[in-house]
């Protein structure tokens, strides 16, 4: 299943909030990745639980933890009401 996904920033680094289309994200998921300047990026899920996802983007492995709203970096749903939103946590 491909998911489109979008980064509140102009990369991907420790910190950066993602949103995805739908709630159910699973591993082999593609990603459709887009940033705020209309840049484009394919990513692939390589594992996911409901505490966490490990994918893979542009040459590089992330691990994201479901957002908290207590989370200072702003966001936001570009998506739908059905997305779900994490945070990156740490390259791997």
């Amino acid at each position: 299943m491909q998911h489109s996904a979008y980064v509140n920033g102009a990369d991907i680094h420790v910190g950066t909030v993602i949103s995805i289309a739908g709630k159910i994200i699973s591993s082999g998921d593609d990603l459709a990745l887009e940033f705020p300047s209309n840049d484009r990026a394919p990513g692939t899920v390589i594992s996911a639980s409901p505490n966490e996802l490990e994918v893979h983007i542009s040459n590089e492995t992330w691990r994201l933890r479901p957002h908290a709203p207590s989370d200072s970096e702003p966001h936001s749903n570009m998506t739908s009401v059905d997305a779900s939103f994490w945070t990156v946590q740490v390259k791997l």
